[in-house]
């Protein structure tokens, strides 16, 4: 915990055979400033291509290494902390080449003491919840999101957008590729916020269960809202169950 910020992770590893998913959080100094700010990250490992495991921990790994050494202001690291993860990735695959396919989604949100910055490659989630209405922030990178487009333009039909097969197939990842598709933003906080980066195996939720839950559980703080929503997850027991995590920043509980 820092100065106003409380954070916990909650994982489970769903029907799948091994855990795809990696987090890290980590205390930064501004040296402008002397601020402490909290980096927070969740990555997702491709499921079906090789080495989804390895490659969400290489992803987390030099992305969250690589930060704190990037001359910038805190702000601007986000960007090439990712650049530093890609061409870890590279390095990885040209080292095996049995790997050729491995990639990972990331989330990353950057903590100041009135707002976040963030960033976003792939399907994964960033979730900020307030006064019991939960905003998606990030876009997800999906062939639905360019289907929905069409739709929306009347290219398409709204069902053909809906029903379609490769609807969910990521358009953006890390893959040691060059990274065309990457959001960033920021977002300001107030009193009581929580905010939540998951991986995609969160969808069994809806967000207002999502949402529920973040309200029921805030003032007990981050570890009771991560574990809340993972449980909520695994009462569902779904037999295509994705690896679930779950990543809660929020203000300390009374206790804390």
């Amino acid at each position: 915990m820092i100065e106003g910020r409380h954070f916990a992770a909650a994982t489970m590893i769903g029907a799948r055979k091994r855990q795809e998913d990696a987090w890290s959080v980590q205390v930064v100094a501004d040296a402008g400033t002397g601020e402490e700010l909290l980096l927070a990250a969740v990555a997702d490992g491709m499921g079906g291509l090789p080495a989804g495991d390895q490659a969400s921990r290489i992803t987390v790994r030099n992305f969250a290494g690589s930060y704190p050494l990037i001359t910038k202001p805190p702000a601007e690291r986000l960007r090439p902390a990712l650049s530093h993860a890609n061409h870890a990735m590279r390095e990885a695959i040209e080292a095996g080449p049995s790997l050729r396919g491995m990639g990972s989604t990331l989330v990353a949100t950057l903590f100041f003491e009135d707002r976040f910055q963030w960033l976003s490659v792939g399907d994964s989630h960033i979730f900020h919840w307030r006064g019991g209405a939960l905003e998606r922030v990030n876009p997800l990178h999906t062939y639905g999101r360019e289907l929905d487009a069409r739709a929306g333009r009347g290219e398409i039909s709204a069902m053909h957008a809906a029903l379609h097969p490769e609807r969910a197939a990521i358009t953006s990842a890390v893959m040691g590729l060059p990274l065309d598709e990457v959001a960033e933003g920021e977002v300001d906080l107030a009193d009581g916020d929580v905010v939540v980066l998951a991986s995609d195996g969160i969808e069994t939720l809806s967000d207002e269960e999502i949402a529920a839950t973040c309200g029921d559980q805030r003032s007990a703080g981050a570890s009771r809202i991560a574990e809340a929503i993972i449980r909520r997850i695994e009462q569902r027991a779904l037999s295509w169950q994705d690896n679930a995590t779950v990543l809660v920043v929020c203000p300390p509980s009374p206790t804390d």
